[in-house]
């Protein structure tokens, strides 16, 4: 990062910074999320205790989009010649790293934000979203910046007073700020966070609904594991029949999607036809039912499917598909895997032979960066687990920072497998027993080490 000497923007003083004056996404995707979450360019002043954004002139460029934005601070010392100047190089900067038949005319019509805030909402416009919906979003924000400031009754009282406005959406950021909050170990924040969460599900419509979604979703997982290997089609039905609510019915549906084919209905029908008239029209609505939520299941499915394969084509047909990647990774989840193996697979059956290279490399790139270090130091040992001279080399260079979490991850790992054994076959189980006798004996070198390590250090 880019530090230089500047003045403290409070007391004049001079102070040290980290500044970013040209945001090219194609280059530094980075800098556009920190642009977005407001944490760019912030500086500490040591002598006054001023800590915020440094105010200085800025140049964001998306080339995908087309979009050029400039920013210069508020400067009543400064004409506008001066400002321009200010801007220039920074604006050669972008051009300078383009080539060519890229250097379109946008680039010589940049738009210029009077305002910070201005800035990052044409941003967000140029990502497709209105400003309608970020004027939604910062209502949410600031509904849970009060409920944050609240506290017992007063809590409750807001919560009920914007029961209304506490829909879908606001759970979901709800739960992305709980989740941050829960992985900071700070234990007061936690607490605040589980009452507000205690509040929110008891004293709003939407909470007791989510409330009772998650209780039938539990009570529909119990009784599916009660059946155990005696799931079948019929066995399906007969908990469909003595669902006792609707929403166990949905529960049911989204949990086992996939068993819920054309037979399944099939089946489900022809019983229907040997059912007495006197609750015959019960379970053809708990039919009509499944089939109406089925039906949405797979067109949302279809939606991700499609959302991510959109995502996909962007990626490999980029000019730099490693950018590309960087900057959609927020889109990566288990619906882009799968499509992406379907389309891998796709490719290789219609002989794309350019297109399937292009998929492979993408598939790799996400396996190494979402691939933890113990599983990668995991699969070098065992690659050497047959020798043990090589086996005791390969653990002495692993870094000592990794080695609690390496025993954790083979700790869980094999009681993973040992697990898999109680429920696989005589016959199917040499395999699983190999491959767990080798991680047995990568754990007991792990362990050898880290315990050889302690003693040194005393």
């Amino acid at each position: 990062m880019p530090k230089i000497q500047t003045s403290c923007p409070q007391c004049q003083q001079p102070i040290v910074a980290e500044l970013f004056q040209v945001i090219d996404v194609s280059r530094t995707p980075k800098l556009k999320e920190l642009l977005l979450a407001g944490g760019l360019n912030i500086a500490h002043c040591q002598v006054c205790g001023f800590q915020g954004q440094l105010p200085v002139p800025m140049v964001y460029h998306d080339g995908e989009k087309e979009l050029l934005l400039t920013f210069s601070p508020p400067n009543l010392n400064k004409t506008m010649v001066e400002k321009e100047s200010a801007l220039a190089p920074l604006l050669k900067d972008i051009i300078d790293n383009l080539v060519p038949e890229k250097r379109k005319g946008y680039l010589f019509q940049p738009q210029t934000m009077l305002t910070m805030n201005n800035l990052v909402k044409n941003v967000l416009i140029g990502d497709g979203i209105t400003e309608e919906m970020i004027k939604k979003q910062q209502e949410k924000m600031s509904l849970l910046d009060q409920l944050f400031s609240k506290d017992g009754d007063q809590l409750i009282k807001t919560v009920r007073e914007n029961n209304l406005k506490i829909d879908r959406e606001f759970f979901a950021l709800f739960a992305e700020i709980a989740q941050g909050i829960l992985g900071s170990q700070d234990d007061k924040s936690i607490t605040k966070i589980q009452e507000i969460q205690e509040v929110l599900i008891s004293e709003t419509d939407l909470g007791k609904e989510i409330l009772n979604e998650s209780q039938e979703i539990q009570k529909a997982k119990h009784s599916l594991e009660a059946l155990g290997q005696n799931l079948t089609r019929e066995s399906l039905i007969e908990l469909v029949i003595k669902s006792p609510t609707d929403e166990r019915v949905k529960a049911l549906a989204s949990l086992v999607r996939p068993a819920m084919d054309y037979q399944f209905f099939q089946m489900f029908t022809e019983m229907i036809e040997k059912t007495d008239d006197g609750i015959r029209n019960e379970f053809i609505n708990k039919r009509n039912l499944l089939l109406k939520v089925t039906k949405e299941i797979d067109q949302q499915l279809e939606q991700r499917l499609a959302a991510s394969r959109e995502v996909i084509d962007k990626i490999i047909n980029h000019d730099n598909p490693d950018d590309a990647l960087l900057q959609n990774l927020g889109s990566i989840d288990q619906f882009f895997i799968q499509e992406l193996s379907a389309e891998l697979e796709l490719a290789d059956k219609q002989k794309l032979t350019e297109r399937k290279a292009k998929l492979e490399d993408l598939l790799n790139k996400i396996q190494e960066l979402t691939s933890p270090p113990e599983l990668e130091a995991l699969e070098q040992l065992l690659d050497v687990v047959d020798n043990e001279n090589e086996l005791i080399n390969a653990v002495n260079d692993i870094e000592e920072q990794l080695f609690s979490q390496l025993i954790n991850y083979l700790t869980s790992i094999i009681g993973q497998y040992e697990e898999r054994l109680k429920d696989t076959s005589k016959n199917d189980r040499q395999g699983i027993e190999e491959t767990l006798e080798k991680i047995k004996l990568v754990y007991n070198a792990v362990l050898k080490r880290s315990m050889k390590m302690k003693i040194s250090a005393k």
